[in-house]
């Protein structure tokens, strides 16, 4: 770590993701545990002292002591003090501000899991063992995380997690939930991400995971980086995990040490594997430049309500919602409607950019429909619902729907017993006429 610690600032970088397993841990006590993670902050002293920027994330090693429970059921490590209390104190302490993380993550999670924005970067490092509840979830906070998606506009997305979504190596990852896994890596294609950055195999390997619908350029990359240090594994293909409709096509594979160099210009992206020459440890290494893929992002308008499964009534006022992208220029959209899931468009409105549209939805039957919401200088930068929602006319007028959206239930209740007891006859002297 240290040689890796002296290339990190020689790049003059403005920020290092490291996605997890920094020290070892199995085997150890508490406060061991805590003992390592000094140790590897202090091999980490060179950036740190660079106001370089560092963004780590949990792995495996870092539950070494979930481990070595493992081989006596009912048992668990201490509460109230095992390793992720012990993380906390090196990573979520006021009293350690270098290297203190973000704090903006789950109640359970915080400076575990978190997001960042830098320039025109969004980064989420995400916690995939279930925070201070401490155990190997193989998951992650798919609601905490599509809440900070929707709210991000930075111009690229980069999530990293210790385990890799698509099996490659370990079986113990992502794909141990294929569900999960399948909505996780939706949720960062919608997000206009391309690449999710993992490790926990120890080795370099490059694969665009094919999503089957015919264009290239909107799938997503996955990085695994297990190559700071750890003893290097052998494996090849095939990617025999349960992978859905995706396709996982190797594109580079290395046995060897070193890490992966992001580089961003305006709209441009580029990822260099940087290797060392030499698997030798004992010898000092030289990285030099070896694999390197490049991509364009296209900064557009993104649909944000309604975005799949919503219930419209039909006749009624609904707020369409976007967000732009920084970086695009766009000062009218316009607005789309399908009512058979995109094989027709009826157009809505052309109005200003302003992120919201109030829609008077037509009078109509349909579990199909989609809104598109496009740049009206350019018809080929837009957006569409991620999927489909239903608009639906209402069959008989019913007394207790109170907000009108055909449906009688607690929203409507709620309306009821806010108004309970209130009067609004001005002849009545015992009533309090609300102004």
């Amino acid at each position: 770590m240290s040689e890796l610690a002296a290339e990190f600032t020689s790049q003059n970088v403005d920020f290092i993701v490291f996605p997890g397993d920094l020290v070892n841990g199995v085997g150890s006590t508490p406060i061991q545990f805590e003992g390592q993670l000094r140790t590897w902050v202090q091999t980490m002293k060179p950036v740190y002292d660079a106001n370089i920027d560092v963004y780590v994330c949990r792995g495996n090693h870092e539950l070494g002591d979930v481990w070595s429970h493992y081989p006596d059921p009912g048992t668990q490590p201490e509460p109230n003090d095992n390793f992720s209390h012990r993380w906390l104190n090196v990573f979520g302490s006021d009293s350690e501000p270098n290297q203190k993380l973000p704090g903006n993550g789950p109640a359970s999670e915080k400076y575990m899991t978190y997001s960042v924005a830098h320039k025109n970067v969004f980064v989420v490092c995400l916690d995939q063992y279930a925070g201070t509840r401490h155990d190997f979830a193989h998951k992650l906070n798919q609601t905490w995380l599509d809440a900070e998606l929707a709210e991000n506009t930075k111009t690229h997305v980069f999530i990293t997690g210790h385990e890799p979504a698509f099996r490659a190596h370990h079986n113990d990852c992502l794909d141990y939930f294929p569900a999960k896994r399948d909505v996780f890596w939706a949720s960062i294609r919608n997000a206009t991400g391309r690449v999710y950055l993992t490790g926990h195999d120890h080795f370099y390997d490059h694969a665009r995971i094919d999503d089957g619908d015919g264009d290239p350029n909107n799938d997503i990359h996955q990085y695994i980086i297990g190559t700071a240090g750890a003893p290097l594994y052998t494996w090849s293909p095939p990617y025999d995990g349960y992978n859905g409709d995706n396709t996982v096509e190797q594109w580079h594979h290395a046995k060897r040490y070193g890490y992966v160099l992001v580089e961003i210009n305006d709209l441009d992206v580029t990822l260099n594997w940087v290797q060392r020459h030499t698997n030798n440890l004992s010898i000092s290494g030289i990285y030099e430049h070896n694999e390197v893929w490049s991509y364009t992002v296209v900064p557009r308008p993104i649909v944000l309500s309604p975005n799949g499964g919503e219930n419209l009534a039909a006749a009624r006022t609904y707020m369409i919602t976007w967000k732009t992208l920084e970086g695009a220029e766009i000062d009218h959209v316009i607005i789309d409607y399908s009512s058979d899931d995109g094989q027709n468009w009826e157009n809505i409105d052309i109005c200003e950019n302003t992120g919201s549209y109030p829609w008077d939805i037509p009078l109509t039957d349909s579990n199909q429909c989609l809104v598109r919401v496009s740049d009206a200088s350019d018809i080929t930068i837009s957006d569409t619902s991620d999927d489909v929602f239903t608009v639906f006319q209402c069959q008989q007028e019913l007394d207790g729907d109170l907000n009108g959206d055909c449906y009688v239930n607690l929203l409507d209740f709620a309306m009821f017993v806010e108004d309970w007891l209130k009067c609004a006859n001005p002849f009545d002297p015992s009533c309090n006429v609300q102004q």
